[in-house]
């Protein structure tokens, strides 16, 4: 079964993961282990009538064990790791360029379904405008030059597009999907510089910060091909109840199959809430069994996303608060707002002390309560227009707003004030609204 498969694929996690865990824990988590993956039919039920159970696999056995798009930067190209790479691509090879654009195969590290696509001379459309002179980072500041690259062996993550293989985030200089491996040492493509101006940026060829060597670049590879199968297994699980229990393990390092990666707990966000009270039940038992070093911050980012559905959670998300470290307090109380939960208000506004992203979540959060005392202490909170920088001014228009949404008399004076500081002048046209009429030409 598909659960059966994620166990075994769990297993074969390596024991550096398990480091931390004691011999009592780990055979408990070993006894559970095969009590679930033994079980037929009604296996899950042992976990449905235990009460506290419908966590105890996170709580015993993946701790034992301890995209998706990838989004662009407005003037930075992407630089994926292997492990991410592995989670997309269609196809692996490793291979020799023998021609402008062609490659001839070594090895399918992940071979297409289909027997035509597997060829041993494969071509690859753009492969000639990679470039192929090395850049030393670490001497380029001092004026050093570049060297030529001499090998012509390389290691891609294809997609397959139009029927043709492509390289996974081709650019017009390099891809990050492309490593070229010389002497046992791994270079691949990144954008070491900022780009300024129109146009595109383009990639330098470097040595690559994830894999120094072949033989790493090699491992890393195996690692995600067998993570990618843990999580097709997790995808496969049928029952949402089985399925939040498998997903909630991924938003922990210490529980994740994936171990220190984070490649697919970004995926998770997209897929909890699908399962509503399902996932809110095991989101539940994640925060409240938190530990010193644990980070919750997509957890919570996942209540959010339920909304309202979630607001059984507000008090637990309100503890976390007082325990440092284990979540973001812009997060927490961002979405302490959206879950609408006005019984937490009072707790929320000594937070107003806090930073300016955390004063503006909290004004937010209360403009969402409709919670009319708190309007003179966010009046109060919001920071001297003279000291207004820009990355400031995002957060005082939220403040401001929040503001203007309960109906604070002071609302137009204090834009106004705002609007004569230089780092907030771009935001004229958003401010307008709270002028309530005054002309601040």
């Amino acid at each position: 079964s598909p659960l059966s498969c994620w166990c075994e694929a769990l297993d074969r996690r390596p024991r550096a993961h398990m480091a931390e865990t004691s011999q009592d824990e780990w055979a408990s988590t070993l006894e559970l282990r095969n009590r679930i993956c033994s079980a037929q039919g009604g296996r899950w039920a042992l976990l449905r009538n235990a009460g506290t159970a419908s966590l105890r696999i996170r709580a015993l056995l993946l701790p034992a064990l301890g995209l998706i798009a990838f989004p662009l930067c407005a003037e930075r190209l992407p630089t994926w790791s292997p492990h991410e790479m592995c989670a997309e691509a269609d196809a692996i090879v490793t291979g020799d360029r023998v021609g402008v654009n062609k490659v001839m195969v070594r090895r399918w590290l992940r071979a297409p379904s289909a027997l035509k696509d597997r060829g041993s001379l494969i071509d690859i459309p753009g492969l000639e405008n990679h470039r192929r002179a090395i850049v030393e980072t670490e001497t380029k500041s001092k004026g050093s030059t570049t060297r030529h690259l001499k090998s012509q062996r390389l290691l891609c993550f294809l997609i397959k597009k139009q029927a043709r293989w492509q390289v996974m985030g081709q650019g017009e200089t390099g891809s990050p999907g492309m490593m070229w491996i010389e002497s046992g040492r791994c270079f691949g493509y990144e954008q070491i510089e900022e780009h300024v101006g129109p146009g595109r940026p383009a990639y330098s060829l470097v040595a690559s910060g994830f894999c120094r060597t072949e033989k790493q670049l090699l491992a890393e590879i195996r690692q995600g091909l067998e993570d990618h199968r843990t999580w097709k297994s997790a995808l496969a699980i049928e029952n949402p109840e089985e399925q939040a229990i498998v997903l909630c393990s991924y938003l922990l390092q210490r529980t994740s199959p994936e171990g220190e990666h984070e490649t697919y707990r970004r995926r998770v966000r997209a897929l909890l809430p699908k399962l509503g009270p399902h996932a809110l039940a095991e989101l539940r038992m994640l925060l409240r069994d938190a530990r010193a070093g644990d980070r919750l911050d997509e957890a919570v980012l996942v209540l959010k996303d339920l909304g309202p559905l979630a607001r059984p959670a507000a008090w637990d998300i309100v503890r976390l608060l007082q325990e440092p470290g284990l979540v973001d307090r812009a997060t927490a109380i961002g979405a302490l707002g959206r879950l609408g939960d006005t019984t937490v208000a009072h707790h929320l506004l000594p937070f107003l002390k806090e930073t300016l992203p955390v004063r503006a979540e909290v004004a937010g959060a209360m403009a969402r309560f409709g919670y009319q005392d708190s309007i003179p202490l966010i009046e109060k909170a919001l920071p001297d227009a003279a000291t207004v920088k820009a990355a400031d001014a995002h957060h005082v228009y939220a403040m401001l707003q929040a503001l203007h949404e309960m109906g604070s008399e002071e609302t137009p004076r204090l834009t106004g004030n705002y609007l004569e500081v230089p780092a907030m002048r771009h935001l004229h046209n958003l401010l307008e609204p709270f002028l309530g009429g005054r002309d601040m030409r």
